[in-house]
């Protein structure tokens, strides 16, 4: 009878502990602005040097034949390890309310993304990132995201506030999504040159193209549409309704799927891949 009752707890903490994940999963479609990160200086003509992180990029980011990007985690020293930390400090001590917008952009993308990398070089070796951190001493995978990470303005700001606090509410734009990079493999692309304000605009639209053009971001195969789960957590900063993101992603496919898409009227599935963006050893 004890076995059985443990079994039964058991079977229903597991039931909890996958509903709880669901939930923190699904919350992440909302964009609640943070207060005090809506200004920016027009007139600013101020650069943020992102040199180290494109350093970095340069060593341990590989691109495979299909145009996935991998980090190779296994190969980073504790220098390059401390550089990148030393960078991460340098864009802290910066006021991005300073910056013009363009700036400002290229800023949280670039801090989103080292921070990401960094938290996942604090419990390498990890299968995923879900792995790190978590609700409940972390009992329940959730992941690393709602931890504040970074101190910028003498406010500390978790991976969540960065995307969801600051950059989705205030820029507005549905290219970010394909600019942040969570350290999944699913994820779009880790970008292979750090964002620039100069070439914001070039790099989200390449970012997008990279994305949609890759069987994790879209997919039909056999007359079905297979899509990142990307577009359906987000869907509100995509389209309306469901049925026209077709449409939408059309605008970034290649003649063969654009022309696919642009028919398409059918049913939409989702899926993701959480496993780390790490590269393979023969990259």
């Amino acid at each position: 009878m004890q076995r059985v009752l443990r079994n039964g707890q058991l079977l229903i903490g597991n039931i909890l502990r996958v509903l709880l994940v669901g939930l923190l999963l699904a919350s992440g479609g909302l964009a609640e602005a943070l207060p005090g990160w809506a200004s920016s200086d027009g007139q600013s003509t101020q650069v943020v040097d992102h040199g180290a992180w494109q350093r970095f990029l340069d060593t341990f980011l590989h691109t495979d034949a299909a145009g996935q990007t991998y980090l190779d985690y296994a190969r980073v020293t504790p220098s390059h390890r401390a550089q990148l930390g030393a960078y991460l400090t340098e864009l802290q001590a910066i006021d991005p309310l300073t910056l013009n917008r363009a700036e400002q952009q290229a800023y949280w993308l670039n801090l989103y993304n080292a921070a990401t990398v960094e938290v996942v070089l604090g419990d390498y070796p990890v299968k995923s990132i879900r792995a790190i951190g978590g609700a409940f001493g972390g009992l329940v995978p959730t992941g690393p995201w709602s931890a504040e990470r970074v101190r910028v303005n003498n406010q500390m700001l978790s991976l969540d506030d960065i995307e969801h606090g600051i950059f989705r509410p205030k820029f507005n734009d549905y290219r970010a999504h394909f600019a942040f990079n969570c350290g999944a493999k699913g994820c779009p692309n880790l970008a292979a040159q750090a964002f620039t304000g100069l070439t914001l605009e070039a790099e989200l639209n390449a970012a997008a193209r990279a994305f949609i053009n890759h069987p994790r971001g879209v997919r039909l195969q056999d007359g079905s549409l297979t899509l990142s789960k990307i577009f359906d957590w987000y869907r509100a900063d995509f389209v309306a309704e469901e049925r026209d993101l077709p449409i939408l992603l059309a605008a970034f496919a290649e003649p063969m799927l654009r022309a696919q898409l642009a028919d398409y009227n059918g049913r939409i599935s989702y899926e993701y891949d959480w496993s780390l963006n790490e590269a393979a050893p023969s990259l």
